[in-house]
């Protein structure tokens, strides 16, 4: 396959620069199609603030969760399937794909549960290499296996239009948005070529095995996505984002990024738990693979023994009350976490491990994840974002729900 039958996607459009536009845009759009939305519960922050504008209803997806390594993965499509029977106002699907730590979902099982509930499925593209996609030596990006639209952010946020059986609904709602939002830089034509051509794509490439081969070899470290393979949701690893595991080597994972930012040229370190980090290739200069390695294999070992990984399962989420908009323009207050059973949640709290939401807002707060939070909180490495304070003791919950437009 050469560089020109990739095939380019039906329609782009380019918004403007550094803004949160691409989320935006869709939830101005889905509305015209239902009631509600089925959206990945780990999704970034912007698809919830589109929940606020949009007022639909969500049913939150849970993504596979590794407890070895305390990261998430992909929705898997029966878990899609099963949300959207359970609805009958679905109006379309939202997945992430690649994830942060390089996970590719299994797209053509989700853009399959979507269509056959006729639903729309958007893949947010967020994690995905600056050049994921852009040759046929790299994944092909979500639009090749059957989603709708795809939403790229990044300095220039993009939405891109697929050929699946929505395209023809999707195109004139998107136009009309777009419009609508009045910050568009206008349509970009598909381009035969990516911006830094060929051989920089291949630059990577060759420099992502070099990275890994040379992870292998020395054996300090190991690589987490070479473990991907039978996880339920996953279909393939994303080649340009490399996930190693620093734990086995000695080396708090928060520790190794922020030794290591900066360290090499091209190599970016993007994300870190306690125990792994996640790296990617593609940026504007040929990457130093021989440099990462060297400032990685340079790392100091701690002293002292890591403390064990917490394994910890999500809780249950508890039902759902309110939607996001209403939890959001709701009176709120703060309350301790161990009076807050019962009551509804104003806020996003996430623990790590695993990155994925606990508590939405608009969902009961269980005894089940108090307790997790707590677990989470009285644990070396385990962070608490979203709640009223760090230790995840006071949360914030909706004292007054007003009815919302």
């Amino acid at each position: 396959m050469s560089p020109t039958e990739v095939r380019p996607a039906r329609k782009i459009w380019v918004l403007s620069q550094g803004s949160p536009l691409e989320h935006f845009i869709t939830a101005l759009v889905v509305p015209a199609l239902g009631r509600s939305v089925a959206v990945q519960r780990d999704a970034p922050a912007s698809v919830l603030d589109g929940l606020v504008l949009s007022g639909l209803d969500a049913s939150f997806l849970r993504p596979s969760v590794d407890l070895a390594h305390g990261i998430a993965h992909c929705v898997r499509a029966e878990d899609l399937a099963d949300a959207a029977a359970a609805r009958a106002d679905l109006a379309a699907a939202h997945i992430v794909s690649p994830t942060r730590y390089g996970a590719v979902a299994d797209v053509r099982a989700l853009a399959d549960a979507a269509h056959g509930a006729g639903v729309p499925l958007i893949v947010d593209e967020t994690w995905r290499s600056p050049l994921f996609g852009g040759h046929p030596e790299v994944l092909p990006d979500a639009l090749a296996h059957g989603a709708d639209l795809t939403v790229v952010r990044g300095a220039t946020p993009v939405l891109r239009l697929g050929d699946g059986p929505h395209a023809d609904l999707l195109r004139p709602l998107i136009d009309r948005a777009v419009d609508l939002a009045g910050r568009a830089h206008g349509e970009v034509p598909p381009v035969a070529r990516p911006p830094h051509g060929w051989d920089h794509v291949l630059d990577s490439l060759e420099a992502a095995v070099t990275i890994r081969a040379g992870v292998r070899k020395e054996g300090r470290f190991t690589l987490v996505d070479e473990g991907f393979a039978g996880v339920g949701g996953i279909a393939a690893a994303e080649p340009l984002r490399i996930t190693v595991n620093t734990r086995d080597g000695g080396v708090r994972g928060h520790r190794a990024r922020g030794r290591l930012a900066g360290a090499a040229r091209g190599v970016t370190v993007e994300t870190a738990t306690e125990a792994v980090l996640s790296v990617v290739l593609g940026t504007e200069v040929e990457p130093d693979a021989e440099g990462f390695l060297d400032a990685l294999h340079a790392l100091p070992v701690l002293p002292t023994d890591l403390p064990e990984p917490l394994r910890l399962a999500l809780p249950a989420p508890g039902p759902r009350r309110l939607t996001v908009r209403e939890a959001f323009f709701g009176t709120d207050r703060v309350v301790p976490s161990a009076t807050a059973v019962g009551m509804v949640s104003a806020a996003t709290v996430t623990a790590c491990p695993p990155g994925v939401p606990v508590l939405m807002p608009g969902e009961v707060i269980t005894a089940e994840t108090v307790a997790f939070l707590t677990a989470v909180s009285r644990s070396k490495g385990g962070r608490i974002s979203g709640a009223a304070d760090a230790d995840g003791l006071g949360l914030r919950v909706v004292e007054e729900s007003v009815a919302t437009w």
